[in-house]
């Protein structure tokens, strides 16, 4: 909160303020005695109602709370942190703030004790602060009351901001702390003219970040290369740029992040995917998640300081995850390891587009569609040293409602040491690869299949067209030729091979292979050159060659 705030809904001292401020003034009219009681002063109207203002804190940034009537305390859009007149509750990212504003220059005494609402969960933080310096700090976990210490004849000046401050400590379940402070206030009245609160978002402190539609992680308390976590900071200018409908913007450098990055209906815009960095550091809990309609990451980079195996290929662990995103695009970014996916796409997201990435030495697949997404575009990527397939489609049985529809795959450049398949359908409709460069992949260089081992959905409608498939199928024993069709299980159908050029397979040019049931499988005009073993060995499908070159 900016300072200039404290003077709404002032008013003169002298006259007393509802049942917020008791006792009585001075003989002096240039200086008062004034009791201020969180509870009987608490507002419902507006900020700064009898001195008292409801806030949620990351980092060093404050930003205002919204009054919640049905439930008569100030809240979060979501509902936590929140502020009533007795109580406060953090959530995950934000702490709960009840701050009192001083209205002149003088002294304050601070009364009334802290105690949890229970005694489950793992406790709280409690703190008083006086300009986001620490007066008092105590680690509360259970019922019994615990007064502050140290918090007497504490002196003020016009605007000092004293802070009532609820953090959650390993998480914030069962964080419901019984807290009434009470500040009596010896001083000058300060001024008697009431000032409505300043809405205003903070400057842009960044000579990139001028325009009046971008907030800066640099406002809210973010330092590039410092080695310190910027994490709370992040949190807040999402969170503000949120509720202002602006972009944040990361300044070139290298920030840290210390837990998974949730950006919900935000864009958020780095100076450049070689300029700034966003690193990483808990390899089980690095995500950036993306949410909401119209969600974007662009124009940085993200790396993990460190990874893990892959294991359970938890999302936690993915570089990105889209989950049940609208219109989201992800442009322009560089992601450097992973322990799991690089970009993974899942959760019924829908209208997004991913394009212009770069991803290297991913733990699991390169760019991974699925979860029943749709309507999906992967184009102008690089991926290279995939831990699995560079970019798969694939869908499950046992846990998508309905298979990943209307994918399009394109202009994409990838494999180069990948260590499974380049391009894959593992269950999916209505997907189209095209003009993708596939190169120096493990396995198949384009691969549609069912799979009875991951119990996946039927494939139907699969188009592949101008795409290069150059030496593939290199890893033994599988022997995977340049391109194959399977099915373990399920039925395969309308899958159609147009003007591709399958060239220098490892093993062998083109297979339709399995026990599953196969349909219709189609190769029109598509050129087979320099390939090791057999061109073809169509063991299953009903297969159509039209006008092809080799094989």
């Amino acid at each position: 909160m900016n300072k200039s705030k404290f003077l709404s809904g002032l008013v003169a001292l002298s006259l007393g303020i509802g049942g917020a401020a008791v006792g009585g003034t001075s003989a002096d009219a240039a200086a008062v005695t004034q009791t201020y009681s969180s509870s009987q002063g608490f507002g419902t109207q507006q900020q700064g109602a009898n001195q008292w203002y409801y806030e949620k804190l990351s980092g060093t940034a404050y930003l205002d709370l919204n009054y919640d009537k049905k439930n008569n305390r100030w809240a979060a859009p979501n509902g936590y942190p929140w502020v009533s007149a007795t109580a406060l509750h953090p959530d995950q990212n934000f702490d709960a703030v009840r701050k009192w504003i001083s209205p002149g220059k003088g002294t304050i005494s601070i009364t009334g004790s802290v105690k949890k609402g229970s005694g489950e969960g793992d406790g709280i933080a409690a703190s008083i602060r006086k300009d986001g310096k620490k007066l008092w700090s105590s680690v509360i976990t259970g019922t019994s009351a615990i007064s502050p210490t140290g918090v007497s004849e504490v002196s003020v000046e016009e605007g000092t901001e004293i802070s009532f401050v609820v953090n959650k400590r390993g998480n914030a379940n069962h964080d419901h702390t019984l807290w009434e402070p009470d500040i009596v206030y010896t001083g000058s009245a300060g001024s008697t003219s009431p000032k409505a609160a300043s809405t205003a978002p903070k400057a842009e402190s960044s000579a990139n970040a001028k325009q009046s539609a971008f907030i800066s992680v640099l406002d809210y308390g973010a330092k590039a290369n410092d080695s310190k976590d910027d994490y709370a900071a992040f949190v807040a200018a999402i969170d503000a740029a949120k509720a202002t409908g602006k972009t944040v913007y990361v300044p070139a450098g290298n920030y840290m992040l210390s837990d998974i990055l949730t950006i919900d209906g935000v864009k958020v815009k780095g100076a450049g995917k070689l300029l700034t960095t966003l690193t990483s550091t808990n390899p089980k809990r690095g995500s950036i998640d993306l949410k909401g309609s119209g969600v974007e990451l662009s124009s940085l980079k993200h790396a993990y300081s460190t990874t893990v195996p892959r294991g359970d290929g938890a999302n936690e662990k993915n570089s990105i995850t889209v989950r049940g995103a609208k219109n989201f695009k992800i442009q322009d970014v560089y992601i450097s390891k992973s322990s799991t996916a690089g970009i993974m796409v899942t959760y019924g997201s829908t209208n997004g587009t991913v394009s212009g990435n770069t991803l290297d030495s991913t733990g699991a697949d390169g760019i991974h569609v699925t979860g029943g997404s749709s309507y999906i575009t992967v184009e102008n990527n690089i991926v290279r040293k995939a831990g699995d397939d560079t970019i798969a489609v694939v869908s499950y049985i046992d846990s998508d409602a309905r298979a990943a529809h209307h994918i399009t795959i394109r202009k994409n450049h990838v494999g180069y040491g990948s260590k499974a398949r380049g391009i894959a359908v593992v269950g999916g409709t209505d997907v189209t690869i095209s003009n993708n460069s596939i190169q120096d992949a493990n396995m198949a260089g384009i691969y549609i299949a069912v799979e009875a081992s991951y119990n996946t959905r039927n494939v139907d409608r699969i188009t592949v067209s101008s795409n290069m498939i150059n030496h593939t199928g290199i890893a033994e024993p599988q022997n995977h030729p340049n391109v194959l069709v399977y099915a373990s299980q399920g039925i395969v159908d309308n899958v159609v091979f147009n003007n591709n050029t399958i060239k220098n397979g490892a093993h062998r040019g083109i297979g339709v292979w399995g026990e599953g049931i196969i349909k219709n499988v189609t190769f029109n005009k598509n050129t087979l050159i320099n390939r090791v073993g057999a061109p073809t060995t169509f063991s299953n499908g009903k297969i159509k060659l039209n006008q092809n070159v080799g094989f």
